[in-house]
């Protein structure tokens, strides 16, 4: 009998051709003499994802599932279905683990209590400003955590779960976007379980590169939070990874630009409007320099001058904030339910691209 326990890892893939030939090696280089199956769950790629997961297929390296096309939750629930053994990787189509990622993560489950413990994302050079600063943010986000080893959130795509723990909490929200990840942590907490970070565990994240990719990925996570406190409002300040002081961006710049309309009209018609311009300009000014700093930090911690963009590009990142919210609260009001693709858009492929242009 083979002494080391088997593993499943669960990947679900939407039009993921840029990395996935990365992350699946990646994946499989992780064996080291144990059980390792893969499991992708294609859920409609329009790409070239399906023949990348085809052709290892073939050589017997995966098994393929297919989605039914209600969103990432579903697939990943329908992985963890299929899943033979008792510790699920759950790792995202742009994911790469980088060697010795398992091992570290298996470390962290020896303590029973453990539900999940998930690898840090590190840093990358060499793409577009908007994936450097995103990938710079959420590392300076990890470092600033007190105890890894007891955290309220951890997140799908780059972590290791009991497979038990999934079982005893239902799995994944299907009816979420964003967010569905903190949705399974605080669950995971309220049934007696803790959660873990391993910063010695690192993979790399290929965050949707350029601005429009950077807008729309921005737009749905700041949608999903909305999702996300309606259902746990006591989360309304945040968790561990996304602390309070990320959390009033949203709401501050959403007050702020609509102050600034409320004056530009109230000014049209004559009426006094300067000091409320002053003030909505005021906030705006010190979620800027509030960022600036942050951002100043990163670049001296991390040797990265990304830093120093913090504020420009994250002035972009609460503008789409501000329009989730906006949109939410439309849909809120108009009584529809929101759905995971409210949050979720999946990447554009060159067909999709061409199609929109023409």
């Amino acid at each position: 009998m083979n002494p080391l326990p088997g593993i499943s890892f669960v990947v679900p893939v939407r039009n993921g051709e840029a990395s996935l030939d990365r992350v699946l090696a990646a994946m499989l280089a992780q064996r080291d003499g144990r059980d390792v199956e893969i499991i992708a769950v294609d859920d409609g790629s329009q790409d070239r994802s399906r023949a990348i997961l085809e052709s290892y297929a073939a050589s017997g390296l995966i098994r393929v599932l297919d989605g039914v096309g209600l969103g990432a939750a579903s697939a990943i629930n329908l992985g963890i279905r299929h899943a033979s053994h008792a510790i699920i990787c759950q790792i995202d189509q742009d994911v790469i683990v980088h060697p010795g990622w398992l091992n570290r993560l298996l470390t962290e489950l020896r303590d029973e209590r453990i539900a999940a413990a998930q690898a840090c994302y590190i840093a990358t050079e060499g793409r577009s400003i908007w994936s450097r600063v995103m990938s710079l943010d959420l590392t300076q986000r990890y470092s600033e955590i007190q105890n890894a080893g007891d955290v309220d959130h951890v997140c799908t795509g780059n972590t290791a779960y009991r497979a038990s723990a999934l079982a005893e909490v239902g799995l994944l929200d299907e009816t979420l976007g964003y967010g569905y990840d903190n949705d399974l942590s605080y669950r995971l907490l309220n049934a007696g379980y803790r959660l873990a970070i391993c910063p010695e565990a690192t993979s790399t994240h290929e965050w949707r590169d350029g601005f429009v990719g950077y807008l729309r990925q921005q737009y749905g996570f700041g949608y999903g939070r909305l999702d996300l406190v309606a259902k746990h409002r006591h989360k309304i300040a945040g968790d561990d990874v996304s602390r309070l002081q990320m959390m009033l961006h949203a709401p501050v710049m959403a007050g702020a630009t609509v102050g600034l309309g409320v004056a530009w009209i109230l000014a049209l018609l004559g009426y006094p409007s300067v000091v409320l311009a002053l003030l909505s300009v005021g906030l705006i000014a010190a979620l800027v320099v509030e960022r600036f700093v942050a951002g100043a930090r990163a670049a001296a911690k991390f040797h990265d001058r990304a830093g120093y963009l913090f504020a420009p590009v994250h002035v972009v990142r609460d503008l789409a904030w501000s329009g989730a919210i906006l949109v939410w609260v439309g849909r809120r009001l108009a009584g529809r339910s929101s759905r995971p693709a409210h949050s979720m858009h999946p990447r554009q492929t060159k067909t999709s691209q061409a199609n929109r242009v023409a």
